[in-house]
């Protein structure tokens, strides 16, 4: 499912030996025990997820497929019910899209979409942008499989968490450059939106105090291993906040969520007034009191933003997918 191809050489003495185990760690242990946090953001009753096997131009990739909720908003409209595709976080290193069930559960509830949870190749030796193609290609196979899965393909939305926001925009992009499907809305929770940032500034954003999630360390994961080519970190389809007129031209209405002690916090903001200013509709929410991590690992603080986060995302594919 990974593959060597798109390898390139590392930055010199940008690699470290703790990096590498970490990467092991997360790649191997922490993909096969992470699962969703036992919260539910939906009341409704769901069948278990059907796992199917979608054809990509890296190789078959696993997609789980939540059917709506028949009582559900947009699955109660005499038509069929719209789709969504979802794209987990981790670093591009963890590859669990089961840690995102609770999300994938809470939209197919709540909307009444289907939803597709895409388990997309991450890990030590996947690079740069086979996991954006993977995913642009499952984004092929809903919008022409909606007569044999029973959705609606011109009603298509899309999620991301960190990785996955990145994902998530780097689809978008793929679509413009392909005259691809259309996307009707986009939900981000706090997107990766620029590679280009050294490791050193991760740090906690002003106001806060708190060790961040995100440091150094776990950028220069993200730089070593999948963005190892440094040259091509600036590219709009890695780096969704240095994108021109044209990219921003193309999107479709967003919904952008931070962290209040995110270190990625001041890179998301500046991502969207950087879309503000190219009139795009778009919605922002910093959650205040929480960290990068808070919709996958909310510890007791953080369940009522998870809570909030979703019901907010509900309410936005529901206006936008009707």
């Amino acid at each position: 499912m990974t593959t060597k191809s798109g390898e390139s050489k590392r930055v010199a003495g940008s690699f470290h030996l703790g990096d590498h185990l970490r990467a092991l760690l997360l790649s191997t242990v922490v993909t096969r025990i992470i699962k969703a946090p036992s919260v539910s953001l939906t009341t409704r009753k769901l069948d278990p997820p059907e796992l199917v096997m979608v054809p990509t131009r890296h190789g078959d990739i696993r997609c789980a497929v939540t059917r709506p909720a028949l009582e559900a908003p947009l699955a109660r409209q005499g038509r069929l019910p719209p789709v969504h595709l979802n794209f987990h976080g981790g670093a591009f290193i963890l590859g669990a899209a089961r840690q995102d069930d609770h999300l994938a559960r809470g939209i197919a509830g709540e909307v009444g979409a289907f939803v597709v949870n895409v388990d997309y190749s991450a890990g030590m030796r996947t690079r740069y942008p086979q996991a954006h193609e993977e995913c642009f290609d499952v984004l092929q196979w809903v919008a022409r499989s909606g007569a044999e899965r029973g959705w609606d393909s011109s009603r298509i939305s899309v999620s991301g968490t960190s990785a996955g926001g990145n994902l998530a925009l780097g689809v978008l992009e793929l679509a413009r450059r392909a005259d691809g499907p259309r996307v009707s809305a986009a939900a981000l929770i706090v997107p990766a939106v620029d590679q280009t940032q050294p490791p050193e500034a991760a740090v906690a954003p002003p106001g806060s105090t708190v060790k961040p999630f995100v440091n150094a360390a776990m950028v220069r994961l993200v730089h070593n291993f999948y963005f190892a080519d440094a040259a091509r970190r600036s590219e709009p389809l890695a780096s969704p906040g240095l994108a021109g007129p044209e990219q921003l031209a193309s999107l479709p209405p967003l919904l952008v969520f931070s962290a209040e002690r995110d270190s990625l916090r001041p890179l998301i903001e500046r991502y969207v007034e950087l879309v503000r200013s190219a009139a795009v509709d778009v919605t922002y929410r910093c959650m205040p009191g929480v960290d990068h991590g808070y919709t996958n690992q909310p510890g007791k603080d953080g369940i009522g933003a998870l809570k909030e986060t979703g019901a907010l995302i509900a309410q936005f594919l529901i206006r936008h997918l009707v």
